[in-house]
């Protein structure tokens, strides 16, 4: 019996990191995996969580901005700093009116496919970040679907990727 409890001690230990070689320690700190539905390892998914990511909802300016001949449209920081300031406020007011109390809200910048204009939201309560995910997934946004999924990141500190 006392083998039993070391065993499951240490597999909590390891639960997410680097060691544990069942779940992908990518997905459960940050939400996203650069090998997508290639992962080798585990993305458990939370059936309940504070936080929600909304994938790729933010399409940065400065990165698809183009002319008819193809060439990139340059903008100043300035003005790409409007357009993200409008796009977070937007994004911001309407999911705390319609879904709850926003604890934070977090917009990556990242070039990674996998985490490219991904926004989460980190709700005060569980149920509000179940609403948002189920009425959200039946919105549009900019001319595109909105794919929403609640996250298993909790915190934001540690939820960075370096790739």
């Amino acid at each position: 019996f006392r083998k039993f409890v070391y065993m499951a001690e240490y597999l909590a230990s390891i639960f997410g990191t680097e060691k544990d070689k069942v779940n992908c320690s990518f997905y459960f700190k940050i939400g996203a995996c650069r090998h997508g539905e290639n992962c080798s390892r585990l993305h458990n998914k939370p059936t309940f969580s504070q936080t929600i990511l909304l994938q790729n909802l933010y399409i940065a300016p400065q990165n698809t901005a183009q002319t008819a001949d193809g060439s990139h449209i340059t903008m100043s920081e300035v003005q790409a700093q409007q357009i993200f300031d409008d796009f977070f406020e937007e994004v911001f007011v309407e999911c705390e009116e319609k879904y709850g109390e926003i604890e934070e809200m977090n917009v990556c910048d990242n070039l990674g496919d996998h985490l490219v204009g991904n926004v989460y939201i980190k709700f005060r309560r569980e149920e509000s970040a179940e609403k948002a995910v189920n009425e959200l997934n039946n919105r549009w946004f900019g001319g595109r679907p909105v794919h929403a999924e609640l996250s298993p990141v909790t915190d934001f500190r540690e939820a960075c990727c370096t790739q």
